[in-house]
This record gives C-alpha cells, structure tokens and sequence, in this order.
C-alpha cells in the first residue's frame, strides 16, 4: 500500500504541474503574436521614416502632419507591444516557477500550498495585463488603418485617373 500511495501522490504531482505548463504554451502563443505585430509596427514606421529621408512625402501625398501623427501612432503601438511582451514572458516565467512550487510544496509536506497558488493567480493576472495592451495596441493599430483606407480612397476620388495602365 505504501507504494501505491507514493504512486499516486507522484501522479498527483505530476498532475498539477501540467496545468501550468498548459499556462505556459497559451502565454508562449501571446508573446509571439505580440512580436510579429511589434515587427509589424517597426516596418511600417521604417516605411515612413525611409519616406521622410527620401524627402518623398509630398510627392507621396502626404502631408507632414500626417507623417508626424502616423509615426506617433507607431511609436505608441510599438510602446504598447514593447509593455505587453514584458509582461507576456514575466508571465511565462511565473507560471515556470507555478510548476517548480508545486514540486517544492510536495517536498515540504504540503505546507507551502499557498506559494503556488499566489504564483498561479500572479502569472493569470501578468496575462491578463499583457492581453490587455494588445487591445490597447489592437485598437490603436485599427485607427491606424482606418485613417490610411480613408487617405487611399479621399486620393482617388481626388484622381480617379490615377490607375490607369502605363
């Protein structure tokens, strides 16, 4: 009987640090959304930055108050991708330390039960803030698109000749 109940505490063990590690692949997957919108942002704003070096922006239509408000956009976008990520990997190191308490209450008899759950609770609200700037960046991201669809259509009803083959 003793082996058996070693067994399943072991199992038990086991068991529990799974949760975690399920934790760890969901917050794995926001972090790398996170950074392909982050390298999404720094294309386009070298996009633009490249437009303004070439000294291509009035040729392009655009205006250097839109340049400005544009590249502010993407810094804030950028800004908000950067804070997400932070707290994306924090949280996937938090929820890493989750399975190491749990293995550690069960060395010390069960009486460290409060340590894995605080962590779990720490690294669920890490990703809670870290999703939370994704929408703020999301949002953000869709002005952003918008005022370009609006730009793009406002130039072409301005020259609907503009498409014509060459």
């Amino acid at each position: 009987m003793g082996n058996t109940t070693a067994v399943s505490s072991a199992t038990a063990t086991i068991a529990a640090m799974i949760t975690p590690a399920l934790l760890i692949l969901g917050s794995a997957s926001l972090v790398a959304s996170a950074l392909a919108r982050m390298a999404r942002v720094v294309d386009r704003a070298r996009v633009l930055t490249a437009f303004i070096d070439e000294g291509k922006c009035s040729s392009g239509g655009l205006t250097r108050d839109q340049l400005r408000l544009w590249l502010d956009r993407h810094a804030a976008r950028a800004r908000y991708a950067e804070r997400s990520v932070l707290l994306l990997y924090s949280a996937v190191v938090v929820f890493v330390a989750t399975c190491l308490s749990i293995a550690l209450d069960r060395i010390a008899g069960d009486s460290l039960n409060w340590l894995p759950i605080s962590l779990a609770i720490l690294g669920t609200l890490l990703l809670l803030g870290g999703g939370a700037w994704m929408v703020v960046e999301s949002r953000l991201s869709g002005e952003q698109i918008q005022d370009e669809i609006r730009r793009a259509l406002a130039k072409l009803e301005k020259d609907p000749h503009e498409l014509r083959p060459s």
